[in-house]
């Protein structure tokens, strides 16, 4: 039979073994964040869905949410104007990468002020078309990586800039896929499956993007996953020596 003292010092031994282990797990994730992790898109019957979120499966159209009462009152404070609402979203979201590939609803987005370039892309778009049935949420390419960004017509609207400003390098962005609230086009097939298949390496693509504008954009915010999983990893090395050092004055006695 084992004692409670067995089972503490059990736990000690175990607990930082544990911690040691999620570590790892999140370094793999994060290793795999430049490809994705089996199936991630299915598209049948009129419907166009993307694993982006928990595992779980949501069609693109989801993300454009101009009837969210959080974008409704947005849109109030700042009026009926591509530019506005484009400058607002550009200065309001904080440029940041995520973990795999986690897309944010744009109230998320909204309340957050911080995202990536789908993510600020959907807010804007959303805020757009209260008043705009023309625009347009973007997946594709910029310069070979994985982007997204809005359009109108023949007209690229970044949302990652630090504010609204035209790109000077139109020929960089390859559109692959076009939605808003009730349509999605495909613009090849397939095109929705290679968007997910892009490389993903955020710092490249900022770094490119300000070399076109020869002006700075948002510099990436640092993700909160190293950190964690840095201090999980020290945790664990500390609670195993902590917990050797109990064990040492348990026999000691």
């Amino acid at each position: 039979m084992i004692t409670v003292e067995q089972w503490d010092r059990m736990f000690l031994t175990m607990a930082p073994l544990a911690l040691g282990t999620a570590s790892v797990a999140l370094g793999l994730l994060a290793l795999a964040r430049s490809r994705p992790l089996g199936q991630r898109v299915y598209a049948q019957d009129g419907q166009y869905l993307v694993s982006v979120r928990y595992g779980r499966w949501y069609d693109l159209r989801d993300f454009v949410q101009p009837d969210n009462p959080d974008i409704v009152a947005a849109y109030a404070e700042i009026g009926p104007s591509l530019q506005e609402c484009l400058d607002f979203v550009c200065k309001h979201v904080t440029y940041t990468s995520d973990l795999g590939e986690m897309w944010q609803f744009p109230s998320e987005t909204l309340s957050r002020t911080l995202g990536d370039c789908e993510d600020s892309t959907f807010l804007f778009v959303s805020l757009a078309r209260i008043f705009d049935p023309q625009v347009w949420a973007v997946l594709g390419s910029y310069q070979g990586y994985g982007h997204a960004w809005a359009s109108k017509g023949s007209t690229i609207l970044e949302t990652t800039y630090t504010s609204a400003r035209p790109v000077t390098d139109p020929e960089a962005y390859e559109a692959m896929v076009m939605f808003n609230d009730t349509d999605v086009m495909e613009l090849h097939p397939g095109a929705l499956e290679e968007v997910f298949s892009l490389q993903r390496n955020e710092a490249a693509k900022l770094n490119l993007m300000a070399e076109a504008i020869g002006n700075e954009v948002p510099p990436e915010c640092p993700s909160l996953w190293p950190p964690l999983a840095i201090g999980l990893g020290m945790g664990g090395i500390l609670g195993t020596g902590f917990a050797m050092i109990l064990q040492k004055g348990e026999v000691a006695r």
